[in-house]
């Protein structure tokens, strides 16, 4: 039996809704209404659909009146059957009544990879010894993984409301748990937390491998277990298991029943590519993390340069002015490719321009390697003026669909002079149009190891690491795999670099968004995914000054207009209707507070499940206060021409040191300064100036108004002409 007797006793006893058996209701037509009854296998870690289950089956609930349920209630549900991409679910439901809570849940049945289908639809099942098929990372929301028994593959489905997003992906085997579902064709399973995931030993990874140090001649990494063990590494120049052929130990740390591991890779040359996997040893198990790559700090200047084809506001500028180059972005491209000196792979959506073909023909004609990808299913008009000696690979049309939508280029990667390499990105396709009259910005990166990391990428998609390309080799969209280093130490600044479909860029943009304290600031062509518009409607409820602006005639879904116009003030989310298509790719977080790790999102990678899932993307995340800040110049010009309102922006205090607090608040404020207090003014979300006090003293209690909440901003004038400003939530 699936339940107790005690709960099929309870079942009996509501017979007034004249219910069926779960397994009768599920042979009846869709739009039919149904009465069934059964144990709730799931919560809100799968969002709002709830999946019952009695003696005879299981069956899915869709209805936001069922948010309250929790695993393990009984209840009964009437409701209309309906079809929802091959899945047979309740929806809407007219009547549920909750009987019991806490009850033990149906025993999973246990099953192969080869028996899932429809006769276990809606059902907890469970299949034991198999692994993932790509254990590299954490998880991600709205994302699939496969999953092998070693001869069958199977779907596992993670949800954006799963508490399993962000954690390690397990490696080597384990038994699953999961409740069968259906989307389409394809039956996916859903594990509702880390407990659907059992393992027979005594030690496994609890996180990711992570970069703590990056030197020109090591990198250190760390990496978590649930169980005291070893710290050891092995690694190699492939990431074949058999390269691995060198070996770190390090030392673990325990904290809150967490052990900590770190090793050291050493003796390593700079900019140079390594794979690595960490194990750890407990009484006869080891627990191995996935075979991950890594690069070692370059001897590159790392020089960044930042350009925009539209205004910038340079009252914002601290300390660069931004660069507005207008119609100069192909000249500006063109002048990197006459510099180059042994080779070029270039990898762009769409091009026409002829100052760009000229350039890469004149490179050829000097003695330059170039390699050059585009993308079969545009018109790349220049790519028939360039040298029929220089090799191009389009990318087919593939079943699944999706472009080759990345906008890079690599210079000299492997010169011998380290200043040689540089890499070229950003969103701008090399259209008339989008260097000339669509809002776009370029950036040029001088690092060697960055460079190294995009070849990697780049020879992926060739195919080969030789001169001609390899189509029989050569893997787009989703047959690639997460082979290249995310974490590159470029001079002073740490850059995470991320391709798709294969790195799970779209949790890498919530994750990045999910560290803003002070700013949020978003330019970016659409938004189409849910769970980034919930991310920053969280950054919003949490005190982030937000601020978003998309293009007017872009695809936004009716879900994400909603929630976020519906959540942000007024002036806060705005459609762009200046002139040329908007077409950044950018969030900028705490640009406007140096001290709190200013970062740059940027790169070719729309915010969407195509760019998420099919298409071949690029994505840079900036850990840098100076390039943030000349993002932001463009980004402010951009809204505040659209009519979007901006908060002040912050300034750094040099010489004082000013404290404001408690944040959040209940009204009251304790503000206390080395210097004198000249003067605090407050402004609501919308910039307005609602008071001014003027303390004239070192520290002061300042009350926000009684009838108001939400976030304010505080302008802090001190006695030496600086001032700083703070953010501040009112409860």
């Amino acid at each position: 039996m699936k339940i107790s007797t005690l709960i099929l006793l309870l079942f009996i006893s509501v017979g007034l809704f004249a219910q069926t058996s779960i397994n009768e209701a599920r042979q009846k037509a869709v739009g039919t209404s149904v009465t069934v009854s059964g144990i709730v296998t799931n919560g809100s870690e799968l969002g709002p659909i709830r999946y019952i289950q009695d003696n005879t089956g299981g069956i899915g609930i869709y209805d936001n009146a069922l948010s309250g349920v929790l695993r393990g209630d009984s209840i009964t549900v009437t409701g209309e059957l309906d079809d929802y991409n091959n899945l047979l679910e309740i929806s809407p439901v007219t009547n549920f009544t909750t009987h019991a809570s806490g009850l033990s849940l149906p025993e999973p049945q246990i099953i192969s990879i080869s028996n899932i289908g429809e006769a276990y639809e809606a059902e907890l099942i469970r299949i034991n010894n198999v692994e993932f098929v790509n254990a590299v990372g954490q998880f991600g929301g709205n994302t699939n993984y496969s999953f092998t028994d070693g001869t069958n593959t199977g779907e596992l489905r993670i949800n954006s409301s799963s508490p399993l997003v962000g954690e390690a992906i397990p490696t080597g085997a384990f038994d699953l748990v999961a409740i069968c579902s259906q989307y389409k064709t394809t039956y996916q399973l859903l594990p509702r937390d880390a407990n659907d995931f059992i393992f027979n030993t005594n030690i496994q990874l609890t996180s990711a491998l992570e970069v703590v140090e990056t030197t020109s001649s090591s990198i250190t990494i760390k990496w978590n277990t649930d169980n005291d063990g070893t710290s050891e590494i092995r690694y190699g120049s492939s990431m074949e298991l058999a390269a691995l052929t060198n070996h770190a130990s390090g030392q673990s740390t325990v904290s809150a029943d967490e052990y900590t591991h770190q090793a050291q890779i050493a003796g390593l040359q700079s900019s140079e590519i390594v794979y690595a996997q960490a194990f750890s040893v407990n009484e006869g198990d080891t627990a191995f993390s996935a075979i991950s790559t890594f690069v070692s700090k370059s001897n590159s200047s790392g020089d960044i340069k930042v350009y925009f084809n539209t205004e910038i506001d340079e009252n914002y500028a601290d300390p660069t002015v931004a660069s507005n180059i207008d119609d100069f972005m192909a000249d500006t491209l063109a002048a990197y490719i006459n510099r180059a000196s042994e080779s070029i792979d270039f990898c762009i959506y769409n091009i026409d321009n002829s100052k760009i073909s000229d350039a890469l023909n004149a490179a050829y004609n000097r003695g330059v390697t170039i390699r050059f990808i585009t993308c079969g299913s545009t018109t790349h008009a220049s790519v028939s003026d360039l040298n029929n000696n220089i090799p191009v690979l389009e990318r087919p049309e593939i079943a699944e669909g999706g472009i080759m939508h990345n906008k890079f280029a690599i210079f000299d990667a492997n010169a011998t002079n380290a200043n040689a390499a540089w890499v070229w990105s950003g969103s701008t396709n090399l259209t008339p149009s989008q260097l000339t009259y669509d809002s776009n910005n370029m950036i040029f990166i001088q690092d060697q190891s960055l460079a190294k990391v995009y070849k990697l990428e780049f020879e992926e998609m060739w195919g080969s690491s030789g001169n001609q390309p390899n189509t029989g080799n050569a893997k787009f969209g989703d047959a690639k795999t997460d082979n290249t280093p995310h974490h590159i130490q470029v001079g002073d600044k740490l850059i995470a670099c991320y391709f798709s479909p294969s790195d799970n860029t779209n949790q890498q943009l919530i994750n990045a968004i999910n560290t803003a304290d002070y700013d949020l600031d978003i330019e970016t062509m659409l938004i189409t995914r849910s769970d980034l518009a919930y991310t920053i409607i969280d950054a919003y409820d949490r005190g982030v000054d937000v601020n978003v602006i998309t293009e007017r005639e872009s695809d936004n879904t009716d879900i994400v207009n909603a929630n976020l116009s519906s959540t942000l003030p007024a002036k806060k989310y705005i459609f762009d209707d200046a002139a040329g298509q908007l077409h950044h790719k950018v969030a900028l977080i705490d640009a406007n507070n140096p001290e709190s790790d200013p970062q740059t999102i940027t790169g070719s990678h729309n915010w969407s499940s195509s760019a998420n899932d099919r298409n071949d993307e690029n994505t840079l995340i900036i850990h840098d206060a100076d390039i943030a800040n000349q993002y932001y110049q463009q980004f402010a010009y951009r809204f505040k021409q659209n009519d979007g309102t901006l908060v002040l922006s912050a300034q750094r205090i040099e010489s004082a040191s000013v404290k404001v607090f408690p944040n959040p608040t209940e009204g009251r404020l304790m503000i206390t300064a080395d210097k004198t207090i000249l003067r605090i003014s407050v402004y609501n979300s919308t910039g307005a100036k609602i008071k001014e006090v003027q303390p004239n003293e070192n520290s002061t209690e300042l009350y926000l108004p009684q009838n108001l909440t939400g976030l304010f901003m505080l302008k802090v004038e001190l006695s030496n002409g600086n001032y700083n400003t703070y953010k501040v939530l009112k409860k």
